[in-house]
């Protein structure tokens, strides 16, 4: 216990978070296990993408319109009302046409938003590969309500299929 306090100690990071140099030093850090903590990394984005993640019903529509509302949006939400489908049926479709969607954006090199629950780590990364391979920014924020609240918000949804 005391060697790791003191390598902790030693690496600036015992009582605080590791000072990274930037954000993207700081991920590509945990991307990859030769890759050196203390070496910064290069920014240099063509855009941002906002990525919005948490559970059904906990306000991600109306953090975007609040927070985002001039920016693009790819929704799975709405990509399901215009195809007519479930949230409970396979979703290859509504995740096919939302990359595809995404994709325009990146091309264009646009700031978008990304809305969608986005809570696995299998979804959230494959989301993020797409977007570093077109060197965006990830700007991603997690909505977390109370369950109580969920559950109230949930209830006065409107209901797609």
């Amino acid at each position: 216990m005391a060697l790791a306090q003191e390598v902790f100690r030693e690496a600036g990071c015992l009582s605080a978070p590791y000072p990274f140099a930037n954000a993207e030093s700081r991920l590509a850090y945990f991307e990859r296990e030769d890759r050196a903590a203390g070496y910064p990394a290069h920014e240099d984005f063509c855009g941002t993408v906002n990525v919005k993640s948490g559970l059904p019903g906990s306000g991600k529509d109306t953090w975007i319109a609040r927070n985002l509302p001039m920016l693009p949006e790819v929704s799975l939400d709405a990509i399901r009302a215009e195809n007519g489908v479930s949230a409970r049926a396979n979703q290859g479709q509504v995740i096919q046409a939302a990359y595809e969607q995404a994709r325009v954006h990146l091309r264009a090199g646009q700031d978008f938003v990304w809305n969608g629950t986005n809570v696995t780590r299998q979804n959230r990364g494959r989301l993020t590969r797409l977007l570093r391979d077109y060197n965006m920014r990830i700007h991603m924020v997690y909505i977390v309500v109370s369950p109580a609240v969920l559950r109230t918000q949930n209830r006065g949804r409107v209901r797609r299929r």
